[in-house]
């Protein structure tokens, strides 16, 4: 590709009068030179860089988004609903899979401030790693003094304007459901203990025992990392316990199905032995055998109003520090009352 100093060249000028030129610099350039200048340009297939543009400007129409995992239907719903907004009004997103690592986030958001991004949305929950929160808050400062606003979608622990449900209402209205289908014995899995998400949605599940008399069991509320894989194995741990729960609940759908699939495998019929629930509504959750209640979280809503959040915040709009999207329990065929309640 040919560069300034060929154009430069090509003109008979020097590389700063070409770069006058091109970047319409204030700076007083011959008509005569600006006229040889932009046809040597053409002649020799000569663009600017958008990065060499954005150096200039300071705005690179760049948007980082930072996910815990990538491969995940719920963030690739998320994040299509980002880029619908952000492609129409011209920004390229940037999408960070983080694995829910510490370094592997703070590293992302190092580089989309080296690479000068326009704004950052944080998809999904908060990491809670005090380590974590005093370097992120350190960092997020600079993005203050620059003007890059920042949103997140879901809780985290710094101060940022946030879309998201009402985890905890959601998770504890999956847990009455499964109550007033004469469930008393239910099991929990929940995410990575070092998110956000799982903590709140922990706390829905307890609160439904809690507001229902049934006595917490410790042993019934399992920890995961929210894949399929790790579903297929909990799914051996809950046939050793004893008794064994007539539901369980899985805070994603992904951990659920893959628990789901995983009692089937082993031989237990599910819902007539042991009913599954998931929460989030990605797409595979109709179509597993058999179809999966869950908690529909509207994801690709959330993702183009987060986007609409952070343009208004480019904007200097002031926006509310909370906007709740409602929630909704589907009900479908891996739930039922448990066989001997009555």
């Amino acid at each position: 590709m040919p560069s300034i100093n060929d154009v430069a060249k090509n003109a008979g000028v020097s590389p700063t009068t070409v770069s006058r030129v091109l970047n319409n610099n204030s700076h007083p350039v011959n008509a005569k030179t600006r006229e040889r200048v932009l046809a040597a340009a053409q002649e020799l297939g000569f663009t600017r860089s958008a990065l060499a543009r954005a150096l200039a400007n300071d705005k690179t129409n760049i948007i980082g988004i930072i996910v815990g995992d990538a491969s995940d239907p719920y963030f690739a719903t998320i994040v299509r609903g980002i880029s619908e907004v952000a492609n129409e009004n011209g920004y390229l997103t940037f999408v960070c899979n983080s694995d829910r690592i510490v370094d592997n986030e703070l590293n992302f958001v190092r580089l989309l401030r080296d690479y000068r991004a326009d704004g950052i949305i944080f998809a999904g929950g908060g990491l809670t790693d005090p380590a974590y929160l005093s370097q992120i808050a350190d960092l997020l400062v600079q993005f203050t003094e620059r003007h890059v606003p920042v949103v997140v979608l879901g809780h985290h622990g710094f101060t940022a304007p946030a879309v998201s449900i009402d985890n905890h209402q959601a998770a504890q209205e999956m847990t009455e459901y499964l109550i007033e289908l004469g469930h008393q014995h239910i099991g929990f899995i929940a995410g990575p203990p070092s998110l956000t998400t799982s903590a709140i949605r922990t706390d829905g599940y307890l609160q439904a025992l809690a507001n229902h008399n049934i006595t917490y069991d410790p042993a019934l509320v399992m920890e995961s990392d929210f894949t399929y894989e790790n579903g297929l194995q909990l799914a051996d741990h809950l046939l050793t316990l004893n008794p064994r729960p007539t539901a369980i609940f899985g805070s994603n759908d992904i951990i659920a199905i893959g628990c789901l699939v995983g009692l089937k495998q082993r031989g237990v019929a599910v819902p007539q032995e042991m009913s599954v629930v998931g929460f989030d509504d990605i797409a595979a959750a109709q179509y597993v055998d058999p179809p999966l209640t869950t908690i529909r979280v509207p994801m690709r809503e959330m993702g183009m109003l987060g986007m609409k959040q952070l343009l208004r915040a480019m904007n200097q709009e002031q926006l509310e520090p909370l906007y709740l999207l409602p929630h909704e329990l589907v009900v479908r065929t891996s739930s039922i009352p448990p066989l001997n309640s009555g």
